[in-house]
């Protein structure tokens, strides 16, 4: 017997040390519990150390356009909570000794990669000159949440909660403590772990003790009846149970197809693939029926950078389309935008346009030929920061080596990315090469336009997996949308088509994508009774046509601000500068992303760090050695031979240290 009880008081112990390592330590129990028991662990997410200082790095915008540009609403739900129950819900965590956090806290979401940010309104300043008549939302940011977040506020129902340009654009680095902040950098955020932490937070709302009735107090509080709380009880089960359907419908359709989503983590996010899915699965009813709609996401990109795009004749990174407003309408339906394809406001939709219009022309500025000395006076990149580190030898910039990176800047760089922006010498000692004459402008009879290099993937070797989105990809357009893209681009917009319409399965992702966003912008036009001529000034003198190249592009975009877009290339696979230009195959195929610790040596990441808590993994093959698509390594690769993906000559590491002075000084 006493054998029997002490066997007994062991066992409960050792249950009870388990339930505390499990609660108090999940990282520390999720390699070793089942995968369904570890998927209701919160996600492992890092830590986040301590900032002394921040600083704000000057981008010809003021504080009031930059805090409208954080919070303006693009008419999104971003997430599948209102925004009330969003600001109620606790952190999905557990804890034996103490209460929960809110989700909404600024010092959680900054784990996820959100910069926090204090509360204000704000309208942008007079300098914000509108191409419309249109008007705008006033940007608010009353709770309080980090930048990126957005109030939606739509006619009869409960404000939601949407992500603004800015929770994908605007970057931030660290340094010793200081914080370096720019508007328009690629952000290093992962969307997966809050997408996952959203739905634990239900999860844990519903079924821990507790929880629910603090979260029902704050949304509601006192004044709710029990037949109000069961109501909302009822509300908040039917989100979880409709996420859990739709996860069962998608894994469905991957497991059938045999293919796997490419993880994204930190600074990536498959973006036209989540459009897509968007659009033409969820947004026709996300029922097995649509399985051909479904993609899994296996073409992350890097977020890239806004300073001067909006000059740029191709609009996306793979060069396939034109007119900005179809993508910027786009990328808002991509993180939540509302739109009815079926019923009696067909193609109405929640989008802000006028806000989208309006951040679109706070980016551009005015015409950079307007006057004598040709300039961006929108949003322009930020300058290395060297300044704020004086004292320290890691940021200082030698005069020497950036005289000998401007002659090898000219002899292996200007031929795709043109001429620096801003170095007059450069323009003295290469005028054939310099950027404000360059006939890669097209001065229309409207608006100039840079048109870019459009380098083939095949050319510069890098992975053609995001070129590959647009022109592989196929949708099946249901009858009653009524649409037939191909004729109606080419009767519309004069394009030249390409193939065949369909309303069957085949019909091309990149033709139905242009006309149904197309088709959006219009309704939003009617329903808000536009003028012919504001319509003509928000669309701009770019048409709405897919670029006619038959084969995968990237665009060479100029190099302003380049030391600020790490990691590099444009699915983020490559950590710094140092490495992109040695040989490819020196380039390290597993690294992981989520610290923020810049190293101004390499200009960049450095990856000979072990990696830390929360961080994700970018691995460019699984672990039977299989690529894993989306993920390739290699290309732009500056090696001697003239093997495919190789852009340059073998750099000597004096070159490649004098290259590199200079690229920080653009």
């Amino acid at each position: 017997m006493y054998g029997l009880k002490r066997l007994a008081l062991v066992l409960l112990i050792t249950i009870l040390t388990a339930l505390v390592i499990i609660v108090e330590w999940p990282e520390i129990a999720r390699p070793i519990l089942p995968a369904s028991v570890a998927a209701l662990l919160p996600p492992t997410l890092p830590l986040e150390k301590p900032i002394r200082d921040v600083h704000w790095l000057d981008q010809n915008w003021t504080k009031a356009d930059s805090a409208w540009f954080h919070h303006a609403s693009q008419g999104t739900e971003s997430l599948p909570v209102a925004y009330d129950w969003f600001l109620a819900l606790e952190q999905p965590r557990l804890s034996l000794f103490s209460a929960p956090g809110l989700l909404s806290d600024s010092a959680y979401l900054a784990r996820f990669g959100f910069i926090p940010d204090a509360k204000g309104r704000t309208r942008g300043s007079a300098a914000m000159a509108p191409s419309t008549g249109l008007g705008w939302q006033e940007a608010e940011n009353d709770a309080g949440l980090p930048i990126g977040f957005a109030r939606t506020k739509l006619p009869g129902e409960q404000d939601k909660i949407g992500l603004t340009c800015s929770a994908c654009h605007t970057g931030h680095i660290e340094y010793k403590g200081q914080s370096i902040r720019f508007d328009g950098g690629p952000a290093m955020l992962n969307f997966n772990s809050l997408e996952q932490a959203i739905v634990l937070s239900i999860v844990y709302t519903i079924i821990v003790p507790g929880r629910f009735d603090r979260f029902a107090d704050r949304v509601g509080g006192a004044r709710l009846s029990g037949d109000e709380r069961k109501a909302l009880r009822d509300r908040l089960e039917r989100i979880f149970a409709e996420l859990i359907a739709s996860y069962r419908v998608t894994s469905a359709i991957a497991a059938a197809a045999g293919v796997t989503n490419t993880p994204e983590g930190f600074s990536r996010l498959d973006a036209l693939n989540r459009i897509g899915n968007r659009l033409f699965f969820y947004g026709l009813g996300g029922g097995p029926e649509l399985a051909g709609n479904y993609h899994v996401t296996d073409a992350p990109v890097r977020f890239p950078a806004l300073w001067t795009t909006p000059w740029f004749k191709w609009a996306e990174y793979d060069a396939s389309i034109e007119q900005p407003l179809v993508r910027n309408v786009g990328e808002a339906l991509g993180v939540g935008a509302r739109v009815d394809l079926d019923g009696d406001k067909m193609f109405s939709s929640s989008v802000a346009l006028d806000n989208l219009i309006w951040a679109e022309d706070l980016l551009r500025g005015s015409d950079p030929f307007a006057t004598s000395a040709p300039a961006f006076s929108g949003l322009t990149a930020p300058k290395w920061p060297g300044p704020l580190f004086s004292g320290d030898p890691a940021w200082s910039i030698d005069p020497a080596k950036v005289t000998a990176g401007r002659a090898l800047y000219a002899q292996m760089c200007a031929g795709c990315h043109l001429g620096p922006i801003n170095d007059k010498e450069f323009d003295r000692l290469y005028p054939d090469k310099a950027f404000w004459t360059s006939s890669a402008w097209e001065h229309g009879p409207k608006s100039p336009t840079l048109l870019l290099d459009a380098v083939t993937a095949n050319r510069v070797g890098t992975d053609p997996s995001q070129a590959e989105v647009l022109m592989r990809r196929t949708v099946a357009l249901p009858s009653r949308l009524g649409m037939m893209p191909n004729r109606e681009l080419g009767e519309v917009w004069g394009c030249v088509p390409p193939i065949p319409d369909s309303q069957g399965p085949g019909q091309p992702f990149a033709l139905a994508l242009m006309k149904t966003v197309d088709r959006i912008a219009k309704r939003w036009f009617e329903d808000h009774h536009t003028s012919a001529q504001d319509r003509m000034n928000a669309y701009g003198p770019r048409k709405n046509c897919p670029n006619p190249l038959t084969v995968t592009t990237y665009r060479a975009r100029p190099l302003d601000g380049v030391w600020a877009i790490a990691p590099y290339l444009h699915n983020g696979s490559v950590p710094s500068l140092d490495l992109l230009l040695r040989p490819a195959v020196q380039r390290p195929q597993k690294f992981c992303l989520g610290a923020k610790d810049y190293d101004p040596r390499l200009v960049g990441y450095d990856t000979s760090k072990p990696c830390t808590q929360g961080e994700s993994l970018f691995a460019a093959s699984d672990a039977a050695g299989r690529p894993i698509m989306g993920n390739s390594t290699a290309g732009h690769s500056f090696e001697d031979g003239g093997a495919q993906g190789v852009v340059g000559r073998a750099l000597s590491d004096d070159e490649r240290l004098a290259l590199i002075e200079y690229l920080k000084t653009l």
